[in-house]
């Protein structure tokens, strides 16, 4: 048996607890039935998490992929430590979203919006790659059968959708707008005040209710330090950069650019 609470007693936030809990409950069917199995689509920190406690699980060999090179949405597939990776089968796919825009284009919250509109959880998408009036959307076969015969607009605009290979995928950078500006400190709810255009009142109560992660993991204080490269992500707002922080202006505020996206 596999001692999942020792393994798991690091992890404070609860979400993330019971999914490296399920992990390893698939890490034990596969020592017990020595059949191949895979999890959900995880984000980098979440990852981490996982594989922190299934190295150290004897017998046991995993794969972590997201069917692209850099992929930041990636599924974790385990397996006995007899077999060889060659004999693992990728259940993962790719569809390409195509529609005829005008000009206009995808952006990444429409194609996913589109997607969770169909009733398909955000634990089975992985990478979206959206611009130039396509996109690509990573997943399980099932999930993908799943979509090309039921999502038949984005937005307004009536798409396609057909399997490709991954080498087939077109990368665009996710649109974005750069923010210009100062900040009294580096405290998460400053940045994110600039960032999202919201108040630090109104955000303290929204940080305190686990609405935000700081690169991926969970962030319930509105005084957490942040610095320059983190990723910021806020449930029902979206993610930014933290792209640079400058030097002090006269009045002691940090000049920083965030990188929004949208």
């Amino acid at each position: 048996m596999i001692d999942k609470e020792g393994l798991t007693r690091h992890i404070v936030n609860l979400d993330d607890k019971i999914m490296a809990i399920r992990t390893l409950d698939k890490a034990e069917s596969v020592l017990k039935n020595y059949i191949p199995r895979y999890t959900d689509f995880f984000d980098p920190y979440q990852i981490s998490l996982c594989t922190h406690a299934l190295h150290r699980i004897a017998g046991l060999k995993y794969i972590v992929t997201g069917g692209r090179e850099g992929a930041e949405r990636q599924i974790i597939m385990l397996y006995p430590e007899f077999m060889e990776d060659m004999e693992i089968e990728n259940p993962l796919r790719v569809l390409k979203l195509e529609g005829k825009l005008g000009g206009d284009s995808f952006t990444h919250r429409d194609v996913l919006g589109a997607i969770l509109g169909l009733g398909i959880k955000r634990e089975k998408i992985g990478d979206i790659i959206a611009g130039n009036g396509r996109a690509y959307v990573v997943s399980f076969k099932e999930i993908c059968d799943f979509i090309q015969w039921n999502l038949e607009k984005i937005s307004r605009y009536k798409v396609t959708a057909n399997f490709v290979d991954f080498c087939d995928i077109e990368e665009h950078e996710e649109s974005y707008k750069l923010i210009e500006s100062t900040v009294p400190s580096l405290r998460l709810d400053a940045v994110i005040g600039v960032g999202f255009g919201e108040s630090r009142s109104s955000l303290s109560k929204l940080i305190n209710n686990d609405r935000v992660k700081v690169n991926w993991k969970p962030i319930n204080n509105p005084a957490h330090p942040v610095q320059e490269g983190d990723v910021i992500s806020f449930k029902g707002k979206g993610r930014m950069i933290l792209l640079q922080v400058g030097n002090k202006t006269k009045k002691d505020r940090y000049q920083v650019i965030i990188k929004r996206m949208i």
